[in-house]
């Protein structure tokens, strides 16, 4: 049975793993498995290891990060044609990073 998804539209930040360049998107709907994606004209490929930065708003102090690692599924054409294709995302592995450390995360991906 497939988990719930929940159409949670939020600013995503992306790459294939070992790659130093972020790419920027959107989420379409999350589950407790997984994540569609929209990257704009760079959707990955499947079978493509990936991370990603998930920004959580927050209405009482600054804005927290889920830091995601997963693997590209498939491939996703959008209901609107006007839309980029998408791609889903099963999340292997998360963890909440505090805004103190989101900063200090992100270094050390970059270093990698």
């Amino acid at each position: 049975m497939r988990a719930p998804r929940f159409p949670l539209h939020l600013a995503v930040r992306y790459r294939a793993v070992g790659h130093a360049e972020w790419r920027q998107g959107k989420t379409e709907n999350i589950s407790s498995s997984g994540v569609l994606l929209q990257g704009g004209p760079y959707p990955l490929p499947p079978d493509t290891a990936v991370e990603f930065m998930l920004a959580l708003a927050s209405t009482t102090g600054p804005r927290t990060e889920i830091s995601c690692r997963g693997r590209v599924v498939r491939l996703v054409e959008p209901m609107d044609l006007r839309k980029p294709l998408g791609f889903a995302v099963a999340i292997e592995q998360y963890d909440f990073v505090p805004p103190p450390r989101a900063v200090a995360v992100e270094l050390q991906k970059a270093a990698r």
